[in-house]
């Protein structure tokens, strides 16, 4: 029986997190049916209360947690933090970093202890359907992912940047959460099925504007626009709903002052991904902020803007050819950006629709990329 140990998930409130590891899980067991996953999680009750598909769980120890918050010397108890994890690993084990842009932060160092503790015990090492920031890839960093055994980037922008450090042990695949398949779930009142528009925003990108207030004045500008001058209906749907980072809590702010309750609705933070990829699969375009609820647009054929701050929306909307529908944060000019492009997506909506008919079944192909040098590796 082959033991697979996934790390780097920050629990499954995080819905692209969630997606990542449920489509991961499905694609091991058809290579190895009956092997075992180990998750480790920072947040075991998330991942419970989402059926999340492990076999046995490993968490973060909360005492050396907290000692590390207070200390000046970042990553001087990973390895206690992580003991759990680290416990679980042996030669045979099969290590994947399932945290899919954990390489774009500062932090990335806290995942070193867990994959050189897997190279220490002759384990495999793999860095898993990820995206890396071209600008924070440093020495020290191709140090340490040139020891993977395997790397799958899930966007070309990501892979030429590895292949141009000299990397050659990348792999081109895409986004594995492409493969998530749908789950259908009840759509609320004012919701019209392929005439509502998705719109989901995340605090994440509100701390990362350029102009204080300028993401909110033109989502509000948006769903005016909406509602005055088109019959669509508006679905505010959030993706993560993090304590920290909750999209939901920003959507109420949102929904809550709209005079016409009958034209928007507000999406239930109780969903699974599987469930919201069924509501957004419904919708007729989407206006998003999280990456994966792109994704579930994407791979459901719906016509989509990105608000982009990241290598991974910009580099996947490009390897699709939609790379005009990416709406960068530093691109925020006026109170009306997002509205224009908006209004470019609607005159092109059957040009989009078309792309993603003819690209995706390839494209979702591609996500299965790894099947093969994964199996060559496991012995």
């Amino acid at each position: 029986m082959k033991q697979f140990l996934l790390y780097g998930h920050g629990g499954a409130y995080n819905h692209g997190a969630e997606a990542i590891i449920k489509c991961t899980v499905k694609l091991l067991h058809k290579l190895y049916s009956g092997s075992k996953i180990i998750l480790s999680t920072h947040f075991k009750d998330q991942d419970l209360e989402f059926d999340m598909p492990a076999d046995e769980y490993c968490e973060r120890d909360p005492d050396y947690l907290e000692l590390d918050k207070n200390s000046l010397q970042k990553g001087k108890y990973d390895g206690l933090i992580y003991k759990s994890t680290l416990d679980k690993i042996t030669k045979d084990t099969i290590c994947l970093s399932v945290g899919g842009d954990n390489y774009c932060y500062d932090n990335w160092r806290k995942w070193k202890i867990i994959h050189e503790t897997a190279l220490e015990r002759g384990a495999l090492s793999i860095l898993w359907s990820c995206s890396i920031e071209p600008s924070m890839i440093s020495n020290e960093m191709i140090g340490t992912l040139r020891t993977h055994h395997m790397i799958t980037a899930r966007e070309s922008w990501t892979f030429n940047a590895l292949k141009a450090k000299g990397l050659d042990n990348v792999i081109p695949c895409s986004d594995i959460a492409f493969l998530l398949e749908a789950k259908e779930s009840n759509l609320p009142d004012h919701f019209i099925p392929g005439n509502t528009v998705a719109v989901n925003i995340s605090p994440l990108i509100l701390r990362r504007e350029n102009i204080g207030g300028i993401i909110l004045r033109n989502i509000e500008n948006l769903i005016q626009s909406i509602i005055k001058n088109t019959d669509m209906n508006v679905a505010l749907i959030p993706h993560v709903t993090m304590p920290a980072d909750n999209d939901f809590k920003l959507l109420q702010d949102i929904y809550n002052p709209t005079a016409d309750k009958e034209r928007i609705c507000l999406i239930s933070e109780k969903f699974s991904a599987a469930e919201y990829k069924y509501i957004i699969s419904k919708c007729r375009f989407g206006v998003f902020a999280r990456t994966h609820a792109s994704i579930a647009a994407y791979s459901s054929c719906i016509p989509a803007i990105v608000m982009g701050y990241s290598v991974k929306s910009k580099g996947i909307a490009a390897d699709l050819g939609l790379g005009d529908y990416v709406l960068p944060l530093q691109s925020f000019k006026n109170d009306y950006s997002l509205l224009s492009m908006f209004e470019n997506m609607m005159q092109n909506e059957d040009k989009i629709k078309r792309i993603l008919t003819e690209k995706m079944p390839s494209y979702k192909e591609k996500a299965e990329n790894p099947a093969l040098v994964l199996k060559n590796l496991i012995i």
